[in-house]
């Protein structure tokens, strides 16, 4: 079985962030930029969540999908936020491979 390098981003738009024990927030980059280095580095998928976008009724992921999916050729998945089947239809048209529901 070949082994696969999948890359998992926590977005805060328009951040990727780290949590510091699931607590604070420390802003590490920019998701676009972050998204084309890892591509470049030979990841073979990408995973974009909001964590908290539930709770703070945000679908702002729409714009940074289709920055991201227009210089990175590998499968995006994205997280955070949707609710309804519009919200899904969206991400796939933004570019987006794969939508990743929870709430």
């Amino acid at each position: 079985m070949k082994t696969r390098i999948i890359a998992k981003l926590d977005v805060k738009p328009h951040y990727v962030v780290k949590p510091i024990h699931f607590e604070g927030l420390r802003k590490v980059g920019s998701p676009t930029e972050l998204c084309s280095k890892y591509y470049k580095d030979g990841a073979d998928e990408l995973i974009l969540f909001d964590s908290v976008a539930s709770l703070y009724s945000r679908d702002n992921l729409f714009d940074i999908i289709k920055k991201i999916t227009e210089n990175v050729f590998i499968p995006v998945c994205v997280g955070g936020g949707i609710r309804t089947l519009e919200d899904i239809k969206a991400l796939l048209r933004c570019g987006a491979d794969k939508v990743s529901i929870n709430t």
